[in-house]
């Protein structure tokens, strides 16, 4: 009896280990599992555990686990945990870094994880973050828009569209971006404008950049049948805030023609500067402004100045689609075709939809 009953204890002693070690295994795959996801720490105690999509100009886009996407201003915050992945950190002093944050003991700052070196990072001062995604087909990102217009009453129609395709690695930029706008009659189809470039940035800092391009442009409103530009120069992120980013670029470039008329010119060479400044609103509603002017000046033909712009408004109005207010605007003082027009512009509206 004394044998059966040491015997049921024993096995009850083994079960209760038993059953303690799973909680304990348990627990520490829990924690494991919480160790390798994206959290954030309130201010006022609470944390929410998920991934970081990304911050933008103060405002970080979080998805919760088992909830839907959030958005948070960074100063309401009191630290962070950025650790599933190596990310892409850019910050208002102008400085990019690739790494993880981990929580920090002092309020509104997270340590800067890079491979063993460890920093204090104020969370405010990050304008920018992202994952930096080892996959080729991650790294790219855009957004294609389109608008209509008709008026049965005079039988015409408008048309117009924009896309952006962009792909960013750890020094290296490319964007091919387009316009155009078409108008449509009962007998006719006319491409009225058009723009297709081709950019290619290498930063060998984080705020000094080289770059060349390619670009085809058409407008008949200035007499111009096709013009191919071929160039290259240096630029300068020389603006970084929690808002707002702004870039400057100048250099050469090599400038073909052919009027409406039909006539081509020689190569031309032409001296360019171009600033372009973008505005992010990431509150609800979330706006996007973006301005980009660019000036030429010709080294061919005395006295010619040439100017063309663009200055897009976007207003989310649900995740990943946006409608947009365009103005495009085009000046030439000696355009290819004699008599035509030396001021040219366009308003548009549509909607786009944006991918990354």
């Amino acid at each position: 009896m004394k044998r059966f009953l040491l015997l049921n204890i024993s096995c009850y002693v083994c079960l209760l280990a038993f059953s303690q070690s799973l909680k304990d295994t348990s627990h520490v795959l829990k924690d494991t599992a919480h160790s390798l996801k994206d959290t954030l720490f309130f201010m006022n105690g609470t944390k929410v555990i998920g991934e970081i999509k990304s911050i933008k100009l103060g405002v970080i886009t979080f998805d919760p686990d088992d909830a839907n996407d959030i958005t948070v201003q960074l100063r309401k915050l009191k630290s962070i945990a950025a650790v599933r992945t190596v990310f892409r950190i850019e910050t208002t002093g102008q400085r990019v870094f690739y790494g993880q944050l981990k929580p920090h003991p002092l309020d509104q700052f997270a340590r800067l994880i890079q491979g063993s070196d460890s920093s204090s990072l104020l969370i405010e001062d990050i304008t920018v973050l992202y994952p930096f995604r080892k996959a080729f087909i991650n790294r790219f990102s855009g957004n294609v828009g389109v608008g209509f217009s008709y008026t049965r009453s005079s039988d015409f129609g408008q048309i117009n569209f924009n896309g952006r395709l962009a792909y960013v690695d750890r020094n290296e930029e490319i964007v091919i971006s387009t316009s155009g706008n078409y108008s449509i009659t009962d007998t006719t189809f006319s491409r009225d404008r058009e723009n297709l470039s081709l950019k290619y940035n290498y930063y060998w800092s984080p705020t000094w950049f080289a770059g060349g391009f390619l670009s085809y442009q058409r407008n008949l409103e200035l007499g111009l049948a096709r013009r191919y530009l071929e160039g290259g120069g240096v630029g300068n992120k020389y603006l970084t805030t929690k808002h707002v980013f702004g870039t400057a670029t100048g250099g050469l470039l090599l400038n073909q023609e052919k009027n409406t008329e039909g006539t081509s010119t020689n190569t031309l060479t032409e001296m360019f500067g171009q600033v372009q400044f973008n505005f992010f609103k990431f509150t609800k509603p979330e706006v996007h402004l973006n301005l980009t002017q660019s000036f030429y000046y010709s080294l061919s033909q005395a006295g010619r100045f040439r100017n063309d712009g663009e200055t897009t408004l976007s207003w989310e109005l649900i995740k990943d689609f946006d409608l947009n207010f365009s103005f495009y605007n085009n000046y030439d003082n000696q355009p290819p075709t004699a008599g035509a027009r030396k001021f040219d512009f366009s308003i548009t509206f549509g909607l786009s939809y944006s991918f990354e």
